[in-house]
């Protein structure tokens, strides 16, 4: 039996859980449900939107709203086939609701049916009274198809609309970045401060637009504008900091890259940047404490530990620079980057065994670059591994197959291993490309290049 309530009842979703507690069946309108499922749905009780739909559409089973609600918990459960029959229903019922549209759009989405997602918000937007919803929408599907022209023209519909919707914003000005339209991007973001004068985003926007035109003193003036529009705002003094780094004002950026420290919680991108601005400024005991700082902030930040690694590589200092190679390892044992270092840094100090391992683990974990190859081959020469060398020489050639340094190392393999007619058939190579061998590589077989 239902019980019916009157206008001046508790609340639904209170009613909803009362009833839970008993046995009996309340009724509830089908605005009621909605209000319950929609409040489910929200706090990710999902469970309990399930009952209240359930016990909705029993309630009322064509009320179009619930099942779409139910559609849509449907899509989220990745249930899609069941999703587009129960909205085919829905559409036979209401042909002219724009909902079933844009869930159908999702769903094809969802399947990477881009195209058929498109279609779908069309014909949304034929239904829509406020279709801003649907430009945003429409603009995402053309983003993952790199259709960033469409995209762009309706982005800039809803950000026309709304221009305080940042998310919208950022989305269209990477379109523009991408396209090469900064200075429509300015023209946009002047439109929102003729609007809101003390907008902090679209000044500080404008500035990296400007800097990145390389009009310096507009991008400073514009960050300037975004620090008056809100004092606190830490990406102003950060991306103000960047340009005064980047032409030189060192102290400056100094200064302000403090000011961001101070505003918000301490990061290590914020200490490495402050560690290389005193390195350059020749302060190397001030950047060593602030990369301490830095990894010790973030102990998986690749690039503290890099940046560590390679200011004391820069001053020849290799065991220190091993030392916290070895380190950054022990924290991070697939870094690709972290192996690189160390493969290099043990080459230096003639640690051919851990050199080979490293160049090794470089090229298992993707990192195919010419000289990991290269070196990774000349510590097989110092360990008289002319086998291994020769295999390694083969696996070289599959990423680069007409490169002289390769077959030069190969035919010294070849000539260590006594095999004559691939010795000769590699330099035989070498002379092809007829480049010269470098001075150095030929102190690893000097006799074969008397045979070039």
């Amino acid at each position: 039996m239902f019980r019916e309530f009157s206008q001046d009842s508790d609340a639904p979703v209170t009613r909803f859980e009362q009833m839970l507690k008993t046995n009996q069946v309340y009724f509830f309108d089908a605005a009621e449900f909605e209000c319950i499922i929609q409040f489910y749905i929200d706090t990710g009780e999902i469970n309990l939107a399930k009952k209240a739909l359930h016990l909705g559409i029993n309630q009322h089973p064509f009320h179009t709203d619930l099942l779409l609600l139910k559609s849509e918990i449907l899509i989220f459960d990745g249930d899609h086939d069941d999703a587009v029959h129960l909205l085919n229903i829905v559409e036979e019922m209401d042909p002219n609701n724009q909902e079933v549209y844009i869930q159908k759009a999702t769903i094809f989405s969802k399947k990477k049916l881009h195209n058929e997602a498109i279609e779908l918000l069309f014909k949304a937007l034929e239904f829509s009274d406020d279709p801003q919803e649907i430009w945003c929408l429409l603009a995402m599907e053309y983003m993952v198809l790199e259709n960033y022209i469409d995209a762009k023209k309706y982005f800039k519909l809803s950000i026309d609309e709304d221009p305080d919707d940042f998310q919208v914003l950022y989305n269209l000005l990477f379109c523009l970045e991408f396209l090469n339209l900064n200075e429509e991007a300015i023209e946009i973001l002047n439109n929102i401060l003729e609007t809101n004068p003390y907008n902090e985003i679209a000044w500080l926007e404008s500035g990296k637009q400007y800097a990145q035109m390389d009009k310096n003193e507009e991008a400073l003036n514009a960050f300037d504008f975004a620090i008056i529009s809100e004092d606190r705002f830490s990406g102003a003094y950060v991306e103000k900091a960047k340009l005064l780094e980047k032409i030189g004002r060192i102290n400056e950026a100094i200064e302000h890259y403090q000011i961001a420290l101070q505003l918000d919680d301490p990061t290590a991108y914020l200490l490495i940047r402050i560690a290389k601005c005193h390195q350059v400024l020749g302060n190397d005991q001030l950047a060593v404490q602030f990369y301490h700082k830095a990894i010790k902030e973030d102990p998986s930040s690749e690039k503290g530990w890099v940046a560590i690694i390679d200011f004391y590589t820069r001053n020849k200092n290799f065991k220190k620079a091993l030392y916290y190679s070895e380190k950054s390892l022990d924290i991070n044992e697939h870094s690709v980057s972290f192996w690189k270092h160390n493969a290099i840094l043990n080459t230096k100090l003639q640690r051919f065994s851990e050199a080979e391992i490293a160049y090794q683990n470089t090229i298992e974990l993707g990192n195919y670059e010419l000289d990991i190859w290269l070196g990774w081959m000349d510590t097989l020469v110092f360990l008289n591994e002319w086998e291994k060398g020769y295999q390694i020489g083969q696996q070289a050639k599959e990423f680069y197959p007409n490169n002289a340094n390769i077959d030069f190392r190969i035919a010294g393999f070849s000539m260590k291993l006594s095999k004559s007619i691939e010795m000769e058939y590699f330099l035989q190579n070498v002379r092809l490309e007829n480049k010269d061998i470098d001075p150095k590589l030929a102190e690893l077989f000097p006799s074969l290049t008397q045979l070039l």
